[in-house]
């Protein structure tokens, strides 16, 4: 009898563990692509921002990039990848001076947008 089980539950335990162990590596590749998405949404937004600024058209550009460090502040503060939330509060170290240029319809704000750019395409995933 005891063998009868154990012919039965030695190779359903081994499945199971093989499934769960595919589930966790599963969800590791979720949570990378989750992380990979965000942080490419950023680096458009950004792009975006800097065309605005290119054309010159600060009032856009204004509320792109206040939404923009809204995001990126949240998504810091949510994030559990200590890398990641450094790179992010080096971005979001830029913030008072493009919006302060931005509202200023400062030319020069576009050097910092880039520059921001430039930083985010740095950032490792």
């Amino acid at each position: 009898l005891l063998a009868g089980f154990l012919v039965v539950f030695v190779p359903e335990r081994i499945k199971a563990s093989r499934t769960l162990k595919m589930n966790q590596d599963l969800r590791l590749q979720l949570d990378s692509a989750d992380k990979a998405k965000t942080v490419n949404s950023f680096r458009n937004r950004a792009a975006l921002l800097y065309i605005e600024t290119q054309k010159n058209n600060f009032s856009n550009a204004s509320q792109q990039a206040s939404a923009l460090f809204t995001d990126l502040r949240q998504y810091q503060s949510e994030t559990a990848d200590a890398s990641l939330k450094q790179n992010l509060e080096d971005l979001l170290q830029a913030r008072d001076a493009i919006i302060a240029g931005l509202a200023k319809a400062d030319p020069a704000v576009t050097a910092q947008i880039q520059k921001l750019f430039l930083k985010m395409q740095e950032i490792q995933l």
